[in-house]
């Protein structure tokens, strides 16, 4: 029994690590891609913020199909 209990929490904190990395790397991707355009073009900036809003968006989606992938194996 207690292997078991010991078992859910490993999957428990897998999932949490996964969901935190699967929104967290696309925004900071974001960050260092439009900080970058921004000096080559000389911006302000113009492209962080349009490539930040991109990787909150993606991390977001990357948590939605997450989610859906565990529902599924549920069923």
């Amino acid at each position: 029994m207690k292997n078991n209990g010991k078992k859910d929490m490993l999957k428990n904190l897998s999932l949490i690590t996964q969901v935190g990395l699967s929104i967290v790397v696309p925004i900071i991707l974001g960050v260092y891609l439009g900080g970058w355009l921004d000096k080559v073009f000389k911006k302000d900036m113009l492209f962080s913020i349009i490539f930040i809003i991109l990787g909150a968006m993606a991390g977001f989606m990357n948590l939605f199909n997450l989610a859906d992938d565990k529902k599924d194996k549920r069923k």
